[in-house]
């Protein structure tokens, strides 16, 4: 009877403890935890969900554990993980409309860009998400990606003739082509394996990559071009989204959208100074693409403007109001 009676008394408190417990959230990441994402953006992000949440929200991120590059989305949708983030560009004709941010020349900046992106997200995009599954909490670009290369110094277009350069898939083939190089597919945890083996003989990245992934000890020469950039998105399952009390769904949505893209950007340019100071520390040669040469380059890529146009006008899609809302919304967050 004692006992029967002190179960009762306690079970109160007991459902008040179990009721304070925190939910925990799998975030899948593909890069490693001295990857600049891992250490200025998830690891400082999770920690402000877990204090404005009064620790009732922990995020534990899966670096490089759970999944392939390619196979993020899938691990989101699939509840295997209940949020990440993923490179769209990896999942061929899901989102179509954002592939509008991989064409090349748009971008300055890793913070402006990701701005724009996620006005141009919240504008014109968001059925590609709801399409998907997912709650999108913001969306993000990378600072525009240089050219670095192992043995050659690339100082014009005829410099590119024979280069095999890594790429990724999609624009970023074709304007490599079009430029006079051999574009190649390399997955990025194997990008430096690929270049010390003669592989490939540079890259398209982001000057965090130089420090990120140490290429600094395989690439000689680099070449500033803000040639390109990589749409991310970061979401949660829609289903595990909508199953969090609204409290806690407050507390993603505070830490998300705009703010979050800003907070993304900016920490990706710090990334950016890195990679930089890793490659003076080596002596590596660093140059700028003038003026004139950059505009030839330019116009030579523009077909893929047209091309990328007509595309989505073939899947009655509309291309050429992303593409101008996307250029007026640069030209206010990154011009």
């Amino acid at each position: 009877m004692a006992s029967g009676l002190l179960a009762a008394v306690a079970s109160p408190a007991i459902r008040r403890a179990s009721a304070q417990a925190p939910v925990e959230l799998k975030f899948t990441s593909y890069v490693g935890v001295g990857h600049g994402h891992h250490k200025r953006v998830l690891e400082p992000w999770a920690k402000m969900v877990s204090e404005k949440s009064g620790g009732r929200l922990k995020i534990t991120i899966y670096p490089g554990t759970l999944g392939k590059q390619a196979d993020q989305l899938q691990l989101i949708q699939n509840g295997i993980a209940d949020m990440g983030y993923f490179v769209p560009a990896l999942t061929p004709g899901r989102f179509p409309l954002t592939s509008v941010c991989e064409l090349p020349f748009l971008f300055k900046s890793g913070k402006g860009g990701s701005q724009a992106f996620w006005a141009l997200w919240e504008k014109d995009l968001q059925k590609e998400g709801t399409a998907a599954g997912l709650k999108v909490l913001w969306t993000f670009i990378h600072p525009p990606g240089q050219l670095h290369t192992t043995k050659k110094s690339v100082t014009n277009m005829e410099d590119l003739a024979g280069l095999r350069i890594r790429t990724a898939p999609g624009v970023q083939q074709d304007a490599t082509q079009r430029l006079g190089a051999t574009p190649v597919v390399v997955p990025f945890p194997e990008t430096y394996n690929a270049l010390d083996r003669g592989v490939i003989d540079g890259v398209w990245f982001p000057w965090e990559a130089i420090e990120g992934i140490k290429l600094f000890e395989v690439l000689k020469h680099h070449l500033v071009v803000n040639f390109y950039t990589v749409p991310f998105i970061v979401a949660m399952n829609e289903t595990k989204y909508a199953a969090l009390p609204a409290d806690l769904r407050n507390v993603l949505n505070e830490l998300s959208g705009s703010w979050a893209a800003e907070f993304t950007g900016a920490a990706w340019d710090k990334n950016d100074e890195g990679g930089v100071e890793a490659a003076k520390k080596v002596g590596a040669t660093i140059s700028v693409l003038p003026d004139a040469e950059r505009a030839r380059w330019e116009e030579k890529t523009r077909p893929l403007e047209t091309a990328w146009l007509d595309s989505m006008k073939a899947k009655n899609l509309p291309g050429d109001v992303v593409l101008k809302d996307l250029r007026d919304l640069i030209k206010r967050y990154d011009s």
